[in-house]
């Protein structure tokens, strides 16, 4: 018999999950707040197992063609002076290629493959009622529909989590950040972080003229994050040289749309509450300094498909889901956490670290995520 799925959220996951169930002949409902997908214009950094996730769903030749390589990672100081460098596509060579390219262009390649028309904007869940066994759901329409799973791919703002684990809340620390995509008038040709006290510069390319840039900075304590929405990032970040400050003042430029945030985790003990299933930033988001996003929420659509396509009943394969991916989500959180422990340092002494060991730990944190999720 088949079951009757619903997939709350239509970003990454949402549609990576869809693809995916559908590819193995599963049927599902996917339902998205927004009114339309949302013109990001942001950039996604694609390590090796996120292509490696695209590559199974059958993508991987469309992301490359509308991506740019990115072969390298290098992280400098403030001043611009080089601390270590990585040759990124040695260390993933036998997952796939490091990619990066805007956001909204791998959503609308997802969307394609899986039939954006399918997807039902401006509708949300309103409420989930589990006492009969089944997923009764009200929707914001006023409509409501049985299922026999709910799966939360709706991000770290989780409509679905605050529904059926209201007491998991996303925790914010004192960092905010900043991001755009605007023309590369520096030229940058890899992964290139800038390190200060405090905050941290990245820039990628993500085509043969536009670069995606990060800002972060540490809040002083009891600051107001809101009075930040609107500074003027070369003036905030004035201590930081070439190569990337140049790309900080094209935020002043009427084409740079930047998004300002803060940034969270979300910690939860169980992705699987009866018959509701968590995925991607919903179930167990975490700091961005591994890039970790796009590429654990792709993993979790092909492992959570791949147990209910196993023909086995529900509770066992959502067990099978949560001990599949449980110790490599935990390993990305405590390695994002170890390594803004490490931007943290002094500079000098930050400076050293990565200076005599920055390519070793950086194989080393990504160690076991190359093998396949």
């Amino acid at each position: 018999m088949q079951r009757k799925i619903l997939i709350v959220g239509g970003g990454i996951a949402g549609l990576s999950l869809g693809l995916a169930l559908e590819q193995r002949g599963i049927a599902a409902d996917v339902v998205e707040r927004l009114a339309a997908p949302s013109p990001s214009g942001t950039g996604l950094y694609l390590p090796g197992n996120a292509t490696r996730a695209i590559a199974s769903l059958g993508l991987l030749d469309r992301v490359r063609a509308n991506a740019a390589a990115v072969p390298s990672q290098a992280i400098l100081d403030r001043r611009g002076w080089r601390l270590t460098e990585t040759i990124t596509s040695d260390v993933w060579a036998r997952c796939g290629p490091c990619l990066s390219l805007p956001h909204a262009r791998l959503h609308a390649i997802l969307g394609a493959a899986f039939g954006e028309s399918r997807v039902r904007h401006d509708v949300s869940v309103a409420a989930i009622d589990q006492s009969s066994g089944l997923c009764e759901v009200a929707f914001t329409d006023g409509r409501s529909a049985f299922y026999d799973l709910v799966v939360g791919a709706d991000g770290i703002h989780s409509g679905v989590r605050r529904i059926v684990r209201p007491d998991v809340r996303p925790q914010y620390g004192r960092q905010v950040c900043w991001r755009f995509i605007t023309h590369n008038v520096t030229a940058i040709e890899g992964w290139t972080a800038m390190l200060g006290n405090g905050a941290t510069l990245l820039g990628i390319p993500v085509s043969d003229t536009q670069a995606y840039v990060y800002a972060d900075l540490t809040l002083p304590a009891g600051a107001d994050p809101e009075s930040f929405r609107h500074a003027s990032l070369p003036e905030l970040f004035h201590a930081f040289a070439a190569p990337l400050h140049r790309l900080l003042e094209r935020s002043q430029h009427d084409e740079a749309r930047v998004h300002f945030g803060r940034l969270g985790q979300v910690d939860m003990d169980d992705w699987v509450q009866g018959r509701v299933v968590f995925i991607g930033d919903a179930a167990h988001a975490a700091s961005p300094n591994m890039a970790q996003g796009a590429a654990l929420a792709l993993e979790d659509a092909l492992v959570l498909a791949e147990v209910l396509a196993a023909g086995q009943d529900l509770d066992p394969a959502l067990a099978v889901y949560s001990e599949r991916r449980r110790h490599r989500v935990r390993w990305v959180q405590r390695q994002c956490a170890t390594r803004d422990k490490m931007r943290a340092l002094p500079a000098l002494a930050r400076a050293a670290i990565f200076g005599m060991f920055g390519d070793r730990l950086y194989r080393r944190s990504y160690a076991p995520l190359l093998a396949p999720p």
